[in-house]
């Protein structure tokens, strides 16, 4: 299974995981085996036009998405986001869609799926100990999707597909019953070009290496944080045996090459900031199992980021007192807009969603837009009663944004304002961003049958359901 996983970037070790690789693998390799071979204006990639990758990806992240734990709080997926957007603008695939997530796993991990859908494990966070070092993977991956390693991967299978397609339905009948089984499957009926396909892999890593390190310098990062946490995971796992190691292949010489590609220009360019601690905090805090330990100051120590996360653990075990005591002290000192989003949270888990939003209320005054106090804002005013403010809000962050999480808001919004219609039409728009095509359309349905519609309602309903139908079609009449 080695040379498949490090196609994907993913290493699979449960019967859901796998078959979410084989379901999409498999999906890329039919269309290749029925002749689909459009012309993408690259002499080198036959096998699937951008359209295509699109939607594997999508059905790669849907799959993801059904089977896996996804990191929910807000504020680490936009940090995470904001990173990687960043990172992306500076790359070969700038005017390309990137998705950044957080998925929640014990496992030094990271994978870049089809068309930028680019997932991170918890663990491989935890384990950083800068942003650089995050940044440093992050560009890495980016570097695969702009050089299109994925798909020049499947070129490079060649005639063995047809092959590979009866393996990877034999995986899925035996994996269905016994993931090892199903492994040992997929092992067999790829060894015959393992090394072929590892060697690429290889060359892969060398030039993601390469251009994730100029794609760092531009973006204003230190690049050494790229060959520090190489250094860090050889160190801890000399034999491989860390899933990114096993996924990435990375000996001494990579290190070394990448270290002589580090530049004295890009020595005092930062390696860290607030917002990569804060975020850590955050995620050791929402895994942890025991949050009370996190309230001995002889644990997190009288800083910064160790009193935010003692705040963050009070306020799990519901000891908002003490939260607000030190959240408090922290905001007098500190201007970082994350402490007093958590000193607003605290008061909300005491029940004082007035305090809560007078917090938030001068919050957003001072960050117009910034959508992790947008959407805090916004849910604070939902439990004042207050929609027509909070529709009015979601409504200006949609200029700027177009997340389904805001759609998800102004539907809650919309139905405590009694505006079902409108609520509706919400939700389609959160489903068709998420990539639930049918519930969108269901929901865009629903919205029409809504009595007293006004005639431009009613057309951008039927407009907005009508393109949803047509990625539809297209994407059946391709698989």
């Amino acid at each position: 299974m080695y040379s498949l996983i490090n196609i994907c970037h993913l290493r699979l070790t449960s019967i859901t995981t796998n078959l979410v690789f084989i379901f999409t693998f498999l999906i890329t390799v039919s269309s290749v085996a029925h002749g689909e071979l459009p012309d993408l204006g690259d002499p080198t990639l036959g096998s699937f036009s951008s359209k295509d990758e699109r939607q594997l990806g999508l059905a790669f992240y849907r799959s993801l998405r059904a089977n896996l734990p996804f990191v929910e709080d807000l504020q680490i997926n936009y940090y995470l986001t904001s990173l990687g957007q960043r990172l992306a603008s500076q790359s070969d695939a700038a005017g390309n869609p990137f998705h950044f997530f957080i998925i929640k796993a014990p496992t030094i991990n990271a994978f870049a799926g089809p068309a930028g859908y680019i997932g991170i494990h918890t663990q491989l966070i935890l384990e950083a100990k800068n942003e650089s070092q995050l940044a440093g993977v992050l560009a890495h991956e980016i570097a695969h999707v702009s050089q299109r390693h994925l798909a020049r991967a499947f070129d490079n299978a060649g005639n063995s597909t047809a092959l590979t397609i009866a393996t990877l339905l034999a995986a899925i009948l035996v994996g269905s019953q016994d993931s090892q089984a199903g492994q040992a499957v997929l092992l067999s009926g790829i060894a015959g070009s393992a090394q072929s396909s590892i060697n690429f892999t290889r060359s892969n890593e060398y030039e993601a290496d390469r251009i994730g390190i100029g794609i760092l310098a531009d973006t204003g990062i230190n690049p050494e944080g790229m060959v520090e946490f190489f250094e860090i995971l050889l160190d801890q796992s000399p034999d491989g045996g860390i899933e990114y190691l096993r996924t990435h292949p990375l000996n001494t010489n990579r290190v070394s090459e990448a270290k002589d590609r580090l530049i004295k220009k890009n020595e005092k360019l930062p390696k860290d900031n607030l917002d990569f601690q804060f975020t850590k905090a955050r995620i050791i805090i929402s895994l942890s199992k025991q949050p009370q330990y996190y309230l001995d100051d002889n644990v997190v120590g009288n800083g910064l980021i160790g009193q935010y996360q003692k705040a963050l653990a009070a306020i799990r075990i519901q000891k908002a007192d003490v939260a607000i005591k030190i959240l408090s002290q922290l905001s007098a000192k500190h201007q970082h807009p994350w402490l007093r989003l958590a000193l607003a949270e605290a008061y909300t888990s005491k029940n004082d969603d007035k305090k809560a939003l007078e917090i938030l209320s001068n919050l957003a005054r001072l960050y117009p837009g910034y959508l992790p106090v947008s959407m805090a804002y916004v849910e604070a005013l939902n439990n004042n009663n207050l929609p027509d403010k909070s529709i009015a809000i979601l409504k200006k962050q949609l200029q700027t944004d177009d997340y389904g999480v805001i759609y998800e808001a102004l539907a809650k919004a919309y139905y405590a304002n009694g505006q079902t219609g409108a609520a509706l039409e919400a939700t389609g728009n959160q489903y068709a961003r998420q990539g639930y095509i049918e519930l969108a359309i269901q929901q865009f349905d629903n919205a029409l049958n809504q009595k007293d519609l006004n005639p431009s309602t009613t057309q951008r309903l039927e407009a907005a359901k009508e393109e949803l139908k047509k990625v539809m079609k297209e994407y059946k009449d391709q698989h």
